[in-house]
């Protein structure tokens, strides 16, 4: 989150918002930086048996509310993307300290049940001052699922990456680094592999795209996520396809970020369910091809050959088809990108998003 919570607090400050980041001693602060941050969660992660760490995790939250009192901060701003007791504690604390409190709903309905109480859900954005949906299909959820007001809902968008980028080094270079033939056609699925993010689709799809371009190459970078990797390695063996297929089956720090970028030719997101997607937002703020399923969340940032491409969700014939057009056109694959990188620009400004934000605060405060 260090990224999104960079690009908010940045644009509220910017806007003329006072703010503090309450975050954990993991959080590096970039140098320059216009708006506190205080490590008021140290600890809640690491080896420390989960009471520890939870006992942590609670004066975490009762250290930042008392500090929000002292120093007269009437707004606290969550960023939720499931509500179990945690979540609802925080809540409730806020409340009982007389804050007002904006909630950003990431994931209306968490992608993992088991992590979600339906009822606490509810209970916290229904007694919320304003809730933040990303985009319209959120809004329209949340009015639908939890029974919101429409009135309390703001849409405004996730932020793009410029402000973190680093510079991507020589396509060449990268693939060296990767064990990837610099000739290859690299498509790359990044980040946190859960079963919703259709790489199985990917996987079936392979065979049929290397019919036709042999060179072709699937770079899977990111760590399991409530899933086992197994059933995707079972995959690959059973298509043949395990030599074409280069798994790095890991957390990717920051700072190896440029490395898969810029090996890839194309970002694929064959996801089954999504509300938002950073990493989407990821790839073309580093000027590269997506390819997306039809979610209505991808749709709003993505047009089907303008600003990439879109298949349909789960059809792994429509997802064959992009591919082959995504690897057979280089050039109309670069011009979509150079699209797709002047949208982010224009239409994803954290500072446009700051003022937003600002706008919201100042109806509540």
């Amino acid at each position: 989150m260090d990224y999104y919570d960079f690009g908010l607090c940045g644009g509220l400050a910017a806007a003329g918002v006072d703010v503090v980041l309450h975050s954990c001693e993991e959080t590096v602060v970039p140098a320059g930086t216009a708006f506190s941050v205080r490590h008021s969660y140290a600890g809640i992660y690491g080896d420390a048996p989960a009471w520890r760490r939870g006992l942590r995790y609670l004066r975490g939250t009762i250290e930042a509310l008392w500090c929000s009192v002292r120093e007269e901060r009437r707004i606290c701003h969550f960023h939720l993307f499931h509500v179990g007791l945690l979540e609802a504690f925080n809540f409730a604390l806020a409340k009982l300290f007389g804050r007002r409190v904006v909630i950003t709903a990431h994931d209306v309905e968490s992608f993992v049940g088991s992590l979600e109480v339906p009822a606490l859900s509810r209970w916290v954005y229904r007694r919320a001052d304003r809730v933040v949906a990303h985009n319209h299909i959120s809004r329209r959820e949340l009015i639908e699922r939890i029974g919101l007001d429409a009135a309390r809902i703001a849409v405004i968008p996730h932020g793009n990456y410029l402000h973190v980028l680093r510079p991507l080094p020589a396509v060449e270079e990268a693939r060296e680094a990767l064990g990837i033939a610099a000739g290859a056609k690299v498509i790359l699925f990044f980040g946190q592999i859960k079963e919703v993010k259709g790489l199985d689709l990917l996987l079936e799809a392979m065979p049929k795209v290397l019919e036709k371009h042999p060179d072709a190459v699937l770079l899977i970078a990111g760590k399991p996520w409530k899933s086992d990797f197994s059933v995707y390695e079972a995959l690959m063996e059973r298509h043949s396809i395990c030599e074409q297929c280069i798994t790095h089956i890991r957390y990717i720090p920051d700072a190896e970020l440029p490395r898969y970028y810029a090996a890839a030719d194309l970002v694929a997101l064959p996801y089954r369910r999504i509300y938002q997607s950073g990493v989407v937002l990821m790839a073309m703020s580093y000027g590269k091809a997506v390819l997306v399923s039809d979610l209505p969340g991808m749709t709003e940032i993505v047009k089907d050959g303008e600003t990439g491409l879109v298949f349909r969700q789960g059809d792994v014939a429509s997802l064959v088809a992009k591919l082959d057009e995504a690897l057979t056109n280089p050039t109309a694959r670069q011009q979509m990108a150079v699209r797709g990188y002047h949208k982010v620009c224009s239409d994803y400004d954290w500072c446009v998003i700051g003022e937003s934000s600002r706008e919201l605060y100042a109806q509540i405060n």
